[in-house]
């Protein structure tokens, strides 16, 4: 009994030496961008998020995580999309994805349009969730790059671990529709570069 339980003893330490020095799991990017003019464009056709600005939160997210990890060296400031989009609007005379691309000089378009935002499923309990699909267009030649096999790539996001009173105060709402903005637009930057995924109880506390 004392042999095995030496033995047992072994092996846990063995294992989690093993853990320790293992390299952390690994995704790959699931399309990687051509080195071309780049811009992101954020669609809420559902109003699923209030306020608007948190399309260029999101933007500009994925704007700034593409330049810092040096995917693409030339990305157009999602401002200029955007003010482009809601002047077409204002006249009742929407772009397609590739004009809204061509009229800011990019070559290729992010397309993000979202699918849900919230902070809670029932009103009650905090839950931060959100969803958007996304595609990557080729907008000189007005085709669809990523993805291929479906019309487009679903991405979600949550935070973990958030107190109710989180959802009740104005100024822990507002704090924490950013932080969800912001973690969606990580999500969909992911999709585009190589990166460690943590392993299981790495991810439990809020960034």
């Amino acid at each position: 009994l004392l042999l095995s339980c030496s033995t047992m003893t072994s092996c846990n330490i063995a294992a989690v030496a093993a853990y320790i020095v293992s390299p952390d799991p690994e995704q790959l990017a699931l399309y990687k961008l051509s080195d071309v003019r780049t811009v992101v464009f954020v669609d809420d056709r559902r109003n699923v998020m209030h306020p608007a600005r948190l399309k260029m939160v999101i933007a500009d997210r994925i704007t700034n995580d593409l330049l810092v990890k040096k995917i693409v060296n030339t990305m157009i400031s999602p401002r200029d999309i955007f003010r482009v989009s809601a002047a077409n609007d204002r006249y009742n005379d929407p772009l397609s994805m590739g004009e809204l691309g061509k009229a800011v000089d990019a070559s290729v378009l992010i397309y993000v349009e979202m699918s849900a935002f919230g902070l809670t499923s029932d009103g009650k309990t905090a839950n931060p969730r959100a969803s958007c699909t996304v595609r990557v267009l080729d907008c000189q030649n007005n085709k669809r790059l990523f993805p291929l096999e479906q019309a487009a790539h679903q991405v979600t996001a949550s935070i973990k671990r958030v107190s109710p009173h989180q959802i009740e105060s104005s100024g822990e709402i507002r704090s924490l529709t950013e932080e969800l903005a912001e973690e969606i637009g990580d999500s969909v930057a992911k999709l585009f570069y190589d990166h460690n995924i943590g392993r299981l109880g790495e991810n439990l506390n809020r960034k």
